[in-house]
């Protein structure tokens, strides 16, 4: 089944400028992409072939943001709603590179219930995530590439958040003043292993504060594996979250180099 499913990914990866976006800065990348996922060609209520389905996630042709469809997360208490892609394609693409998606979330959000005593509360959700091997500890760590944490007024906070166990989580934030807004939003990502380094732009705009460079051979507070065994697409939020989020995303990429604000349309 990968075999055909990479087939799928050359097949749409022609590049080619689309007008109307907000323009990035810095440079971007003139080559094919390594994995393009649009959706285009997936029959409504299903995901991409060469994915496994964690909870209620499926394409739907109601929403998109190019083209005419995109993957849909249905709202829940809490818990995975995500495409995740597995094995030797994903360990081929390593852990340095740049990632992007567009994420559109419906508004209001929910926000979480502060407990008796205390004075603020999260739902933390995470959008990208890549599993793979610590190289510090050699144990087994999840690496959030696109995280998020809502608080009780709905600001967001974006962060870089690795989950382990038994060993606690760490991670890096941003203040809580971010809004889904409820539009599509361009969520790009780039990670390094090589200089244990990470980035996070939103709509083309840094945000400094998860920003990490521990460089080479440093790995605390960054644990960056050289590879991941695999990348998980969608909605998983570990709070309960009441009735539930309902977002959206399309036009997944992953290149070496800055993908931006491109279609990614099949020629």
């Amino acid at each position: 089944m990968l075999n055909v499913f990479v087939s799928f990914v050359v097949a749409f990866s022609t590049l080619t400028l689309v007008n109307g976006h907000q323009t990035l800065a810095g440079p971007v990348s003139q080559e094919k992409p390594l994995l393009v996922v649009d959706f285009e060609s997936t029959p409504d209520g299903d995901i991409p072939e060469g994915f496994t389905k964690q909870g209620n996630c499926e394409v739907t042709s109601r929403e998109a943001h190019w083209g005419k469809k995109c993957l849909l997360m249905t709202p829940a208490e809490r818990g995975p709603r995500r495409i995740v892609l597995k094995g030797d394609f994903v360990k081929r693409i390593g852990a340095s590179h740049w990632g992007r998606l567009y994420l559109k979330v419906q508004v209001p959000t929910p926000v979480p219930t502060v407990p008796t005593g205390k004075n603020f509360a999260v739902i933390h959700s995470t959008i990208v995530e890549g599993a793979g091997t610590s190289p510090l500890h050699n144990d087994h760590v999840w690496v959030r590439l696109a995280d998020t944490c809502t608080g009780p007024d709905g600001g967001v906070q974006w962060l870089y958040n690795v989950w382990v166990t038994p060993r606690p989580e760490f991670g890096k934030g941003s203040p809580f003043k971010y809004k889904f807004t409820g539009d599509w939003m361009l969520v790009e990502w780039h990670v390094d292993s090589a200089t244990q380094s990470y980035e996070l732009f939103i709509d083309g705009k840094e945000i400094p504060e998860v920003k990490l460079n521990n460089g080479a051979g440093n790995y605390s507070g960054t644990e960056i594996p050289p590879f991941f065994e695999s990348l998980a697409f969608g909605w998983n939020n570990y709070q309960s979250a009441g009735k539930g989020f309902t977002a959206w995303i399309d036009d997944i990429a992953i290149s070496h180099e800055r993908i931006g604000d491109k279609s990614l349309s099949k020629s």
